[in-house]
């Protein structure tokens, strides 16, 4: 990363290290651009399986309970939702990505639980904390994918032998989705007026439609 660019990206996540208390104790956010053309609610909701009678009214967020928030952005779609999502759940902002789509997905809860991931295309990356992703014979520097470019900001988000995390990883993650997307989230954006998707319950997600097609 060059150096004007790194400047930029910290001061993203100084940023978002002050407004930290703002995004409640448990949220899963996720920011979903097409390479072309725009990726409209209605869209969006066909894509994660459900159709335009499934959207609620709007609302503020973060929802509690099953609410998933969809809200327009530029040619994009963010997405909020007051829960740490369990794999069924998250399946379902999932197929938001995909070819033609860079996709990016936030989760953090009260007990310190972090995660993210990208897509891009068929590119696709992971981070957790508090501490990183482990799988046999490859470290989680090798499961950045199109993140590694931010290798050295996630380092400092780790404890090691020689020092302590300097960086809070959930600050991080929400700077480098705003550096790639140029979508910030503050409280003007969760307080914005948005349809929301009610799923069943958070630890259970049923499918209405098979095709994931705009």
């Amino acid at each position: 990363m060059r150096k004007g660019r790194r400047t930029v990206v910290n001061e993203i996540v100084a940023r978002y290290t002050d407004a930290l208390d703002q995004f409640g104790e448990d949220m899963t956010y996720t920011v979903t651009i097409p390479d072309s053309g725009v990726l409209t609610v209605e869209a969006a909701v066909r894509r994660m399986g459900y159709t335009a009678a499934d959207l609620q009214g709007p609302d503020e967020l973060p929802h509690t309970g099953g609410s998933i928030s969809l809200r327009q952005v530029g040619a994009g779609i963010v997405t909020l939702d007051g829960n740490f999502p369990t794999p069924e759940r998250r399946q379902v902002t999932d197929r938001l990505g995909g070819e033609g789509f860079r996709h990016w997905h936030v989760a953090f809860d009260i007990n310190g639980c972090t995660s993210m991931h990208v897509r891009y295309g068929a590119a696709e990356g992971d981070l957790e904390g508090p501490e990183p992703a482990s799988r046999p014979y490859t470290p989680w520097t090798e499961l950045l994918g199109p993140l590694s470019t931010y290798v050295d900001l996630f380092t400092r988000c780790y404890d090691n032998e020689k020092a302590d995390a300097s960086v809070d990883i959930v600050a991080a993650c929400l700077a480098v989705v705003e550096a790639e997307s140029g979508i910030r989230l503050d409280q003007e954006l969760m307080r914005s007026p948005a349809p929301a998707l009610s799923l069943p319950n958070p630890d259970c997600v049923e499918k209405r439609v098979d095709t994931v097609t705009c």
